[in-house]
């Protein structure tokens, strides 16, 4: 008879041999965790080499306890504050990842301590909390001059602004929050397997948000649209397949950690490098070896317009009004084209310069340029003097309409003989900068003011047509809104032009933030986009979304470019993603509500099993 301390000491290393050396674990299925004990007090107990059969090597014990404490963390039900802080992270991973911290590469595993914070919490409502503290830190953070124009344009106490940021935020937020449930619930109830469906419900979160609050800003395919290589597969499933890909990295390093002791978690990590390296030489063997341009010379027209100027000094809007016809002409007289040596036929009204197109930015000049009779005849002589035409912002009016009914935010343009030719009204406005969402059904709403004014939403699409060129334009926050440029690329715009004006949000990311989505919209529809702000950053983003002749900002500046005809855009292919729009986020969205239908079916299935076996349903150790 072996004495009792030699007969423990074999089961201990039995137990040794059977959940480490050949581990049939993973965090979902622990051989000893806190929440599924065995006796812990066997991995502490002393002995010598001696006792320990001569079939276990010291390298054996070694090893296996080296792997032992690798796995461990990962079976253990983790504190929630720890996972409070892994959701906190995440968020501010995300943020860095934006401009003006444009840490890029911060996107590809930004979403990654969250996952791992549901992972380990696998309960519905906290992954929720989890998610929505995600989104809150992440939207605070990259949003926050939202607070600019509050406090130094709405008269706000700064106090009341950050409450107000930290509400928008929250609100963004809670799909975040959705995300996080319900990928917290699916791999609750099926396994570790449905770690890998984060993808997917991350896009469908994203699409979501943007379809339920109008709120297109950030998601997370943005943080990579100075990475021309990245952003290409946007021409087959938009901003939401950049970012599904995003989170794949992050998913595959969760799984991967968590499965590390299994031969699946390196095939899954190794499977997301290979899409992420597909993904980047797709997008360089596209990219062009010269600059592509037309034969249209378009002049933007940047006028740095105070938002705070004297309006109420009639000599003040009279000399912001002359700095943008100055800027033009000045962009025309420095583009002038030779005349012919012996050419005696010229005349007065005959084109002397090469400028087509001349842009003005949405500012804030206040232009009524269907009721200011006198406006409407300055500006036709401009355009008949130097034969271009003008397109700008002006407030629109519907016909026969009263004093008191709020106007449209729209742009018309003008051609060479100084006529309206074309009008577009905006269709997606601003929450709370144009108008106040819930004021009909929400009462104390009805006393709130719109930062800049109640709106009237267009409600169609209009292009317009200059020198050969088809142009629909975009009114500021109009290019967080892919379905309207998509739409004016469907209907045959050659180009896309950004009238906006981020002079409200000062010297903060919103410019660069903006100009992001902008790109997006230009690699989507593989169509050209000039971007003309008040205040900067103007560009013009070519159909690979290459920025081009950025301005400064905060200065007057003018840029001259050359974008296509319609006859020259007609070589350019129509994209998966003009022809058929967010069919990818939408499937995403639709096997979303199929798995949460699926975990609920699951859910009351398993509690059937239970009560029939032991007469009530089983309570789940980790609630």
């Amino acid at each position: 008879m072996l004495p009792v301390e030699v007969k423990e000491l074999m089961n201990q290393c039995r137990l040794f041999r059977s959940s480490t050396l050949y581990p049939r674990s993973s965090i979902f299925n622990p051989p000893s965790s806190i929440l599924h004990p065995l006796s812990s007090t066997l991995f502490r107990v002393r002995h010598s080499e001696e006792a320990v059969p001569p079939v276990y090597s010291r390298e054996d014990l070694l090893a296996a306890r080296f792997r032992l404490a690798k796995v461990l963390p990962f079976q253990q039900s983790a504190p929630f504050i720890s996972n409070l802080s892994l959701a906190i992270f995440s968020g501010l991973l995300l943020v860095f990842a934006f401009p003006e911290w444009n840490l890029w590469s911060l996107g590809w595993v930004g979403s990654a301590p969250l996952i791992m914070a549901i992972v380990r919490e696998r309960k519905f409502w906290r992954s929720l909390l989890l998610g929505s503290v995600t989104g809150t830190v992440f939207y605070a953070g990259s949003s926050y001059w939202v607070t600019y124009s509050m406090h130094n344009y709405g008269g706000m106490s700064l106090w009341l602004c950050y409450i107000i940021l930290i509400v928008f935020s929250a609100t963004l937020g809670v799909f975040t929050g959705i995300f996080a449930a319900l990928l917290g619930l699916a791999i609750k109830r099926f396994g570790g397997w449905l770690i890998l469906a984060a993808p997917m419900v991350w896009a469908a979160s994203e699409w979501l948000r943007l379809q339920m609050t109008g709120m297109g800003w950030n998601p997370l395919g943005y943080s990579q649209a100075f990475q021309p290589a990245v952003i290409q597969v946007a021409r087959f499933g938009g901003v939401y397949l950049v970012s599904a890909i995003m989170v794949a990295a992050s998913t595959a390093l969760v799984f991967a950690l968590v499965y590390l002791e299994r031969r699946r978690g390196i095939i899954v990590l190794t499977a997301a490098g290979l899409i992420a390296i597909a993904t980047v030489l797709y997008g360089e063997s596209l990219r062009p070896a010269i600059d592509e341009s037309g034969s249209v010379s378009v002049a933007v027209i940047q006028p740095n317009i105070p938002v705070d100027g004297a309006w109420d000094d009639p000599k003040f809007a009279e000399q912001m009004f002359l700095r943008h016809v100055s800027l033009s002409e000045q962009a025309i007289q420095a583009n002038i084209r030779d005349a012919a040596p012996n050419d005696k036929s010229s005349s007065s009204l005959e084109k002397t310069t090469s400028i087509d197109l001349v842009i003005w930015p949405e500012s804030s000049m206040n232009f009524e340029y269907d009721r200011d009779s006198g406006l409407k005849q300055t500006l036709a002589e401009f355009t008949l003097r130097n034969r271009v035409y003008l397109l700008m912002n002006t407030w629109g009016f519907a016909e026969n309409a009263g004093a008191s009914e709020p106007p449209y935010n729209s742009s018309v343009l003008i051609s060479p003989a100084g006529e309206k030719i074309a009008e577009y009204d905006k269709n997606a406005l601003v929450p709370f900068g144009e108008y106040i969402p819930g004021r009909s059904w929400i009462p104390f709403l009805g006393q709130v003011k719109a930062l800049v004014g109640d709106i009237t939403p267009g409600r169609s699409v209009t292009l317009g047509e200059a020198a050969g060129a088809k142009l629909g334009t975009l009114i500021c926050f109009e290019t967080t809104r892919p379905d309207l440029a998509r739409r004016m690329r469907s209907e045959g715009a050659s180009a896309l032009v950004q009238l906006s004006n981020e002079a409200w949000f000062g010297p903060t990311s919103a410019p660069r933030q903006m100009l992001t989505s902008a790109i997006f919209r230009a690699v989507e529809n593989n169509v050209e986009v000039i971007r003309a702000a008040n205040s900067g950053v103007s560009a013009r983003i070519d159909r690979y979304g290459i920025v081009h002749g950025e301005t400064p900002m905060f200065e007057t500046a003018t840029r001259t470019w050359k974008i296509k005809t319609e006859n020259e855009a007609r070589g350019d292919s129509s994209t998966l993603y003009t022809r058929h729009g967010d069919v990818f986020a939408v499937s995403c969205t639709v096997l979303s509500l199929l798995l949460l239908l699926g975990t609920a079916l699951r859910g009351v299935w398993k509690r059937k099993e239970e009560t029939k076996k032991f007469g009530r349903p089983k309570r789940d150790p980790r609630n």
